[in-house]
């Protein structure tokens, strides 16, 4: 018999329950909130003392900024019937010179780059006039148990606002094209920002049974790059789960790989080496950074680690290989001009970029098939958000009036549409 699982109740379920991959078909220290005294419930730390419960208390780690200076955030939502964290990163796409980080040329950019508002995990986005938070935006984050396998666990959204997917450690200064015109200073400084947060996130959870870790596009990469560092640092932790949500990295030294481009231009850029310094097998990962998950795999052989993405995503694969290719009489060839290479409104552009990405992916698969605790989903289309990110809801799965209701009345069914998993007998490590 062939059953039906949202994702969120399947392949989460699966995960923190219990990979195989499969190819489906569809205050602390520092902060701004938070105080220190006795007690503490839900997993926090006995010296600590959320300063609510069930709603988000916002914190800014000392030193920590967004790319233009501002102070960064993070939000935090404690739980009193729950020990387990779940930490989330924000999505938002990536910048590596002067024309995406500008947002002045048409290129593909970063999200937040002017910083975070105080609003920001309660209004996302605007849609017909409601304000749409992190937990309608990332159902993982929400309260609802019908829709999140997490609602009652302690929950971290970790807000985007450096253009590095959380890997960058330096400061960059970009130079303006025109002349006269001023240069830009965009600071790449995601990872440190996340070695601050852990910090304070140390200090806030004493015993952590399960900590779920993941994110949707460049959070997804997020959740990755980071997962050692905040499986390490929150000392309390006694397992770990990570779901890389649209985000992959992929082997870069084989003969089909495509993704190498990308890795060389955003290595210096965001200063990833760092980074790559600090994680195990560091030599292994400055020879090829897509071993990633790899590495984790062998790092916490008892930590469930996995990947899915849609095989027909037009986001990431943009990102990853536009800039990189072009496509001429010969076929798909390096691209080292100024501008896009490939153009996502051109068929034949399209179908390359599409093409590429099919050449990455079955090193992906690999690449888990050699270790037990390393699994995948990959779907095939939808069409909300040109297939990128399986964890976001379907809204444009169905007409807009209908999302609109089932959004205010029925966002369980919303939540999942478009991502469903459909198997028989499945594994889902």
């Amino acid at each position: 018999m062939i059953t039906r699982w949202f994702l969120g109740c399947g392949l989460v379920l699966g995960l923190i329950a219990s990979g195989c991959g499969d190819d489906g078909g569809a205050g602390g220290p520092g902060g701004s909130a938070g105080s220190v005294g006795s007690g503490g419930t839900g997993g926090t730390d006995p010296g600590f003392t959320p300063p609510e419960y069930d709603t988000w208390v916002k914190y800014e780690p000392e030193g920590a900024t967004c790319s233009d200076g501002s102070p960064y955030k993070f939000w935090v939502e404690f739980s009193e019937t729950s020990d387990n964290v779940i930490i989330f990163f924000e999505g938002g796409g990536a910048c590596w010179d002067y024309e995406s980080c500008s947002g002045n040329s048409g290129i593909r950019g970063a999200a937040n780059p002017n910083g975070l508002p105080d609003t920001h995990a309660d209004a996302q986005r605007n849609v017909a006039g409601i304000d749409v938070g992190a937990r309608e935006v990332y159902p993982l984050l929400n309260q609802d148990p019908n829709v999140s396998p997490m609602a009652d666990w302690n929950k971290v959204f970790v807000p985007y606002c450096t253009g590095d997917v959380w890997s960058g450690t330096k400061t960059e200064t970009y130079a303006n094209p025109n002349e006269g015109e001023p240069d830009l200073e965009f600071r790449h400084v995601g990872h440190t920002n996340i070695l601050k947060m852990t910090e304070m996130l140390d200090e806030m959870f004493s015993t952590v049974p399960k900590l779920f870790v993941s994110g949707c596009s460049a959070g997804g990469v997020g959740a990755l790059v980071n997962y050692y560092f905040l499986r390490t640092g929150i000392t309390g932790v006694e397992k770990g789960y990570l779901l890389d949500d649209s985000g992959p990295t992929f082997p870069s030294k084989e003969p089909t790989s495509r993704s190498l481009p990308l890795y060389d231009t955003i290595r210096p850029s965001w200063g990833v080496d760092s980074l790559i310094d600090s994680a195990p097998q560091a030599e292994r990962l400055r020879d090829d950074f897509g071993q990633l998950a790899a590495v984790l795999a062998d790092e916490f052989p008892d930590d469930r680690l996995a990947t899915t993405f849609f095989s027909m995503d037009y986001n990431f694969s943009l990102y990853s290989y536009e800039r990189f290719y072009t496509l001429d009489v010969e076929g798909i060839m390096p691209f080292t001009g100024e501008g896009l290479g490939l153009n996502q409104n051109n068929s034949l552009d399209r179908a390359a970029v599409h093409s590429l990405f099919s050449n990455d992916i079955p090193l992906l698969r690999d690449l888990a098939a050699t270790k037990s605790n390393l699994g995948y989903y990959i779907p095939f289309y939808r069409d909300t958000n040109s297939s990128h990110c399986v964890t976001i809801p379907g809204f444009e799965d169905v007409p807009f009036d209908e999302a609109l209701v089932l959004f205010l009345n029925d966002f369980g069914s919303l939540a999942w549409r478009g991502s469903e998993i459909e198997a028989d007998d499945m594994d889902l490590r």
